[in-house]
């Protein structure tokens, strides 16, 4: 089984290919856009990449540029798909115009398929890429930022900890309010840091899950009774309408994901201050939602609230506009995706989607 990393910002036709692909028996991992792929690509290196040409945030051609400077993916067979016929498109293996005939996507993918097991089996593997000088020095960066900022923070957490006991001992009332605010403060500070070093390891392809068999409804259960304890006068509701397997996951990366989701959930649940998750199966898919009948998200806002730095409303005092960057990413890196369905002033539904491998 190979893995073919497929790039497409039209999702009616990335469902198709995936699938298409899935059933000639290979794994598949999706991205939305070019800048996506190649981050996914450094993670794990597929043996094809399927590409759109025309993608957000970098076209089909300039991943296939950056793919060819580095030395770990230079030699990936590239699919290049486009209506247009973009200047340079000879560099690829394949290039296929759209629309795009189903029996001909199959053979392509399959002789690409082959022509790069039989290149792996004549030559010895090329070796891993090379760190260069600019990404040691990101990466030292990183290193510097995580110990410059969290040992402080850790040393005020514990003093401040340390102070909140001594005043509720003494019963000081308002110097316990006051220890309790600073301590909300802190944990607001190194969620901050933490998503910041999260965003930029995730940019450069530089984190990696830890997946082993993980049983996934204890997992949500375990989570929503966590957040009922958290907010009391939350109404929080789980359906699992089915058994399932265990999955391949990263337990800890899935958890900050749903956590995200639900912390929106919560943020923006308006008067309603319910909040439903549920688990159901599709063929080759578990699907995880979370779900609020709040304030909504805007339709001008739904196509970037999975980027860097954005927010679906104008309150930037709510959050950093990380949160949903990561939690998409870590879906992607587990082979799935997160997307989302919302409707102003009537709620929202953001869905997680994950692969079941047998």
């Amino acid at each position: 089984m190979s893995l073919v990393l497929i790039a497409e910002d039209e999702e009616a036709l990335l469902e198709v290919f995936s699938e298409v692909v899935e059933d000639l028996g290979h794994r598949v991992i999706r991205a939305h856009n070019g800048e996506e792929a190649l981050l996914l690509a450094r993670t794990e290196t597929p043996d094809l990449v399927v590409s759109d040409h025309m993608m957000p945030r970098r076209t089909g051609m300039q991943l296939l540029h950056a793919m060819r400077s580095e030395p770990g993916l230079s030699d990936v067979p590239f699919l290049l798909l486009s209506a247009a016929r973009p200047q340079g498109r000879e560099a690829a293996q394949t290039f296929l115009a759209k629309p795009v005939d189903l029996s001909t996507f199959e053979q392509a993918v399959s002789s690409a398929l082959q022509q790069h097991g039989a290149d792996r089996q004549e030559a010895p593997p090329a070796p891993r890429e090379a760190a260069t000088a600019v990404s040691l020095a990101r990466e030292e960066m990183l290193n510097w930022v995580a110990h410059e900022l969290k040992t402080p923070l850790s040393s005020a957490r514990l003093n401040t900890q340390l102070l909140l006991r001594k005043v509720q001992k003494r019963g000081g009332e308002d110097e316990a309010r006051s220890a309790e605010a600073v301590l909300r403060q802190l944990d607001r500070m190194n969620g901050l840091v933490s998503s910041i070093l999260d965003a930029s390891r995730l940019a450069d392809g530089k984190l990696e899950l830890k997946l082993v068999p993980t049983k996934l409804p204890p997992l949500l259960e375990e989570l929503v009774q966590e957040w009922r304890d958290l907010q009391p006068d939350m109404d929080f509701s789980l359906h699992i309408l089915e058994p399932v397997e265990p999955l391949m996951l990263d337990a800890e990366r899935l958890r900050e994901v749903l956590n995200n989701l639900l912390s929106n959930a919560v943020k923006y649940s308006g008067t309603s201050r319910h909040v439903e998750v549920g688990m159901t199966l599709n063929p080759g898919l578990v699907l995880v939602h979370v779900r609020d009948w709040g304030v909504g998200i805007p339709a001008s806002a739904l196509p970037h609230v999975f980027d860097r730095f954005q927010r679906a409303d104008a309150d930037k005092g709510r959050g950093h506009g990380l949160g949903l960057f990561i939690a998409t990413s870590l879906a992607r890196l587990h082979g799935g995706s997160l997307s989302v369905r919302s409707t102003l002033g009537e709620g929202s539904t953001f869905t997680l989607r994950l692969p079941r491998r047998n």
